[in-house]
């Protein structure tokens, strides 16, 4: 692996990330109380959350459990599917690693258990980055399909929504899915959009030759892993596999808020899923933290949904957070554990990898500055 060329620029180091992730996560808590507070002081809110707390129905923490498993393992065994032009693989050589990704993303700033994830999974089988890297670029595609299916069901079908929030839904909706076709694009007609996109360059007058190369040999390396489309069968696994996640991942969020007292349409829970996915995306704190709390408040209140109890909704996201937090942290160590490197060899090797991924665009940057 050759070292980047390039400083490393200050809003990509990790001090710098943390402090944004921190900064979202403040603001985001801020508003979520601000919100309470409109009608209360914050002591009476305070103990209103303390209430729901001790009122809460504890018994429904293994069914939780039970769900985050299946959403897991699916994700595993999905994982596997996505991997087959690479190897074969089962879910119980993907699950660690999986397992070992999310609890970095709890733990790291930046989405950054991404590449902790594709680190950890070539180097333990030795198979090519990009190739795994262009894996889960693709699962976050059908992520982002499965995802909003729910939310505009949501949407869609919900009764008595302000007009302010569907509007801002579609807008967001339609950025989505132009970007969604773009990578449509580039995933069936690989060849010839890299072949545009030679040829856009090369009218590029100040762009070096070898820039150039590299930009179109990054497209083409991370083609390799999404030759799983080429197959019906596989993609039918894909698509309902996560279908399947998403469902699970609202119904979690569904019997949070019913442990809580707070009984709602599934359909609720559908556009409670929908935004809680759209605001981790924001670079918050590890484990998104604020971010959650402030989506739950958005979605479940009384002008959006005639509940009245917002402190209860609050303690219903922490509720919901933890149970995954938790246990996801844990099994991700654990794993991580087994593999016998260290933090600081995976930090390295990640930063070094995220470099070498970006090393052209910065490179462009660079070029086109000097031009």
């Amino acid at each position: 692996m050759n070292p980047p060329t390039l400083p490393r620029p200050f809003y990509r180091r990790q001090w710098f990330q943390l402090l944004v992730g921190l900064t979202v996560t403040g603001l985001c808590l801020g508003w979520a109380f601000l919100t309470m507070t409109r009608q209360e002081d914050l002591g009476e809110v305070l103990r209103k959350i303390g209430r729901a707390f001790r009122e809460a129905d504890y018994r429904t923490l293994p069914i939780m459990l039970v769900l985050l498993l299946t959403f897991y393992g699916l994700k595993s065994w999905r994982w596997g599917i996505l991997l087959r032009p690479i190897g074969s693989f089962t879910t119980r050589q993907t699950f660690g690693p999986v397992m070992i990704g999310f609890a970095f993303n709890n733990l790291l700033p930046a989405h950054l258990g991404e590449f902790v994830r594709v680190f950890v999974f070539s180097r333990r089988y030795r198979v090519g980055k990009t190739a795994v890297l262009s894996t889960v670029v693709l699962e976050r595609i059908f992520d982002i399909l499965a995802i909003l299916g729910f939310f505009f069901a949501g949407l869609t079908f919900t009764r008595g929504l302000p007009d302010h929030i569907q509007q801002v839904a579609w807008g967001f909706a339609g950025f989505v899915a132009i970007a969604l076709i773009g990578a449509g694009i580039y995933l069936v007609w690989t060849r010839p959009f890299v072949a545009l996109v030679e040829s856009v360059l090369a009218r590029i007058r100040f762009l070096p030759a070898g820039l150039r190369n590299k930009l179109c040999h990054l497209l083409e390396d991370g083609a390799v892993g999404l030759a799983s489309l080429k197959s019906g069968t596989m993609v039918f696994h894909i698509l309902w596999s996560s279908v399947a996640q998403w469902a699970l991942n609202g119904l979690m969020m569904h019997v949070a808020l019913w442990s809580f007292g707070i009984v709602l349409s599934p359909l609720v829970s559908c556009l409670l899923l929908g935004v809680v996915a759209i605001g981790v995306t924001i670079p918050a704190s590890p484990g998104y933290f604020g971010v959650v709390q402030a989506a739950f408040v958005l979605v479940v209140n009384q002008r959006t949904v005639g509940v009245a109890n917002e402190p209860a909704v609050f303690a219903a996201s922490i509720y919901f957070h933890i149970s995954q937090y938790i246990p996801v942290t844990l099994l991700g160590l654990y794993s991580f554990n087994r593999t016998g490197l260290s933090v600081a060899e995976v930090q390295h090797e990640v930063e070094a990898e995220e470099d070498e991924l970006e090393a052209p665009l910065e490179e462009l940057e660079a070029v086109a500055k000097s031009a």
